[in-house]
């Protein structure tokens, strides 16, 4: 089976496609890359971390042999860590390229390689094309003298990523709150980073899901609704504050109040915005990926901050972060970064700097939220995963004047197709880029217009779609 890159590197079924043979593969193509773009006076170096995953250490290994193999100076990690330590380590070591073998929230079947750019953030479609330029038909083979791990340089990643974000903390606010949070790791990488802080901060810290599973318990390692029931039943069980969950590779952050609800992503980055505009401004724009709620551009807007809008995937996020001054970035998926600590996503640091706002204000999140509607107004959002017979291509098709009985107000194609509705709220409709699904993104300014305007959607999109599109849902998030 062949090797398919996505935006930000590699995912596939391990003994499938996600194989030793195909990460030999890789190494040997990254090794390529980098011997050609490299002066010859400068070795080049990578930095490689693993998760928790089913065989990630001797992915890692294998990988860190190839690349040695080839002259290519490597730092490995001495343990599973998260994304963000890799990245931070990227950018703070000497290195041409970091490494993480991790398939992120994907089900347990799944492992995958991120690559990483010299200032820690996701590399650009040049890298992505440069490396698969230089992909050999078949796996080269390494000899036993290279497996001795001689030469290859074993390192503590976490030093470098933990001193560098107890740096972003305003250590006061915490210390008289006598907050109680439930930190969910969800059975991956997670253990020891966001529940460690915490209590070094003053906050009492109960862990679930605490030990590193390759299964998660039967369950993804993603932070929305549907998986995160035990933290909900937590938090009411022990009658704590909040409850806070970082995904299989600790880049994602899920929320749930002292009630047992999920706080949905949108929510989240409402709060995180209010937050740094507040108590940590001196930036001046703020980006949004484009499925997610609009109610973040009246909050920029309200700071007197600039907005901008990206195609859905963090890349593009860091993209603009690396050409103007950006406060905070965030997407639909629960993914937020800081870009005066990390050009990536960071679970961790959003969890922190959530639980630093509602130390500050000393209400409740809930009654965070409350401020947050009366100020802005209610929103309701959904998510449905529609499954896809067949290659379904939105281009094609002409956007519609009217969705029921509403006016299409305007139609956008930055990533996908969104009609716009006017006051009512807006639809998008988008194929995903790694799995075969139609993705339909809405949000409206209550619950009843919602759940009008996805009906119609899907009356719209099943009527144009030639039979492509299965009318049975695969999965839905309603935050």
């Amino acid at each position: 089976m062949g090797i398919r890159f996505g935006t930000e590197g590699w995912r596939g079924i391990i003994g499938d496609d996600f194989t030793f043979a195909n990460i030999r593969r890789l190494g040997q193509a990254i090794a390529g890359y980098l011997q050609a773009i490299g002066p010859n006076r400068q070795p080049s170096s990578v930095t490689v971390g693993y998760d928790t995953r089913f065989l990630s250490d001797q992915y890692a290994r294998e990988l860190a042999i190839l690349l040695h193999a080839n002259g290519i100076s490597v730092c490995l990690s001495d343990k599973p860590v998260i994304t963000p330590v890799v990245s931070l380590a990227t950018a703070r070591l000497p290195v041409r390229l970091g490494v993480m073998i991790t398939a992120s929230h994907n089900p347990p079947k799944y492992n995958g390689v991120k690559l990483k750019a010299p200032d820690g953030g996701p590399v650009d479609q040049d890298v992505i094309n440069g490396i698969e330029a230089w992909l050999p038909a078949r796996a080269p083979s390494v000899t036993s003298n290279h497996r001795n791990h001689r030469g290859i340089l074993s390192g503590n990643l976490d030093a470098i990523y933990l001193v560098a974000i107890r740096d972003q903390l305003n250590w006061p606010v915490f210390a008289k709150a006598g907050l109680t949070v439930v930190v969910d790791s969800m059975h991956g990488a997670g253990k020891g980073y966001l529940d460690r802080l915490l209590e070094e901060c003053g906050i009492k810290v109960i862990r679930l899901r605490h030990e590193a599973r390759a299964d998660f318990g039967g369950m993804n390692p993603e932070p929305i609704a549907a998986n995160l029931e035990p933290l909900m039943e937590a938090v009411r069980w022990h009658r704590a504050d909040l409850g806070l969950a970082i995904d299989g590779d600790g880049d994602r952050l899920g929320v749930v109040n002292h009630m047992g609800e999920y706080v949905n992503p949108h929510q989240v980055f409402l709060l995180l915005l209010t937050h740094m505009a507040e108590n940590r401004g001196g930036r001046e724009v703020v980006v949004r990926t484009f499925s997610t709620s609009s109610l973040i551009d009246q909050a920029a807007r309200s700071y007197g901050l600039d907005i901008r809008e990206t195609p859905i995937g963090f890349k593009h996020i860091t993209a603009l972060c690396r050409r103007e001054s950006v406060i905070l970035g965030g997407e639909e998926s629960g993914g937020y970064g800081f870009p005066q600590h990390l050009l990536d996503r960071d679970g961790v640091l959003a969890g922190l700097m959530l639980v630093e706002y509602i130390c500050q204000r000393g209400k409740p999140l809930r009654s965070l939220l409350g401020e947050m509607v009366q100020r802005f107004g209610p929103s309701f959002y959904q998510r449905l995963d529609l499954p896809l017979r067949s290659s379904f291509t939105l281009s094609k098709l002409e956007p519609p004047m009217r969705l029921g009985q509403r006016l299409v107000s305007d139609a956008q194609t930055l990533d996908g197709l969104k009609l716009k509705l006017g006051e009512d709220g807006w639809i998008l409709f988008r194929v995903s880029g790694t799995e075969p699904l139609l993705r339909i993104y809405a949000e409206a300014r209550s619950k009843d217009v919602l759940e009008e305007i996805l009906r119609e959607g899907n009356h719209w999109i099943q009527t144009v779609g030639d039979g492509l599109i299965s009318l049975r849902q695969n999965r839905s998030s309603l935050p």
